[in-house]
């Protein structure tokens, strides 16, 4: 099972990473073929899109985009993924910009070539089990799990939700070992038994 780890947070190994890695340990006891490759976004290329030319490209053509960068590298892998783990702190009441702008490219994608009136199952990502990580210092990350979760909707995606608050994925606020709000390493072990239920109905 390949899960792919998409870290949204400028810092490695702080409470982002280590919440989207955990979740894919508590998923390795489940089922020992687990396997996975991280993707930093602090590391990638992304620009933002310039929304003037999509009529020749997304708009036209599924998934492609005239910027020349690593977004569609990303979306390469999303695709050959069994399972996504997706994770992003909240910066400035967002998460960080390079971040938001390899989402904002895939929705971008995904909403031109379906308002030009084309199939949503364009999207090669459709029906994708995902699983969602936000955490925040000083502020809920509840509102980047709304964002995350928005944009695993717009690309057709199936983003795994929780019983227990905060529902649509696992939340992290200060130190994830003493939080006693959202819980965290509680929500990834049940966010990880769910994710591996999900990819083995889609087989």
């Amino acid at each position: 099972m390949k899960v792919l780890g998409v870290v949204g947070s400028m810092r490695k190994n702080r409470n982002t990473e280590t919440l989207v890695r955990r979740v894919v340990s508590e998923m390795t006891p489940l089922d020992s073929s687990v396997t996975l490759e991280v993707v930093h976004s602090a590391d990638l290329e992304c620009h933002p899109c310039r929304v003037i030319c999509h009529e020749a490209n997304c708009a036209s053509h599924p998934f492609c985009c005239s910027i020349a960068d690593d977004v569609i590298d990303v979306l390469t892998r999303m695709e050959k993924a069994d399972a996504i783990v997706i994770g992003a702190p909240q910066y400035f009441r967002g998460p960080p910009a390079g971040f938001h702008a390899m989402i904002e490219r895939l929705q971008s994608m995904a909403f031109f070539y379906e308002a030009a009136g084309h199939s949503h199952e364009g999207s090669p990502l459709t029906g994708k089990p995902c699983g969602l990580v936000a955490v925040a210092e000083y502020s809920n990350p509840h509102n980047i799990l709304e964002y995350l979760h928005d944009f695993c909707l717009l690309l057709k995606m199936r983003p795994i939700e929780l019983p227990s608050f905060p529902y649509l994925g696992v939340g992290g606020h200060g130190d994830l070992e003493r939080d006693e709000i959202f819980h965290p390493i509680e929500r990834a072990r049940e966010l990880a038994a769910d994710l591996v239920a999900a990819v083995r109905r889609t087989r």
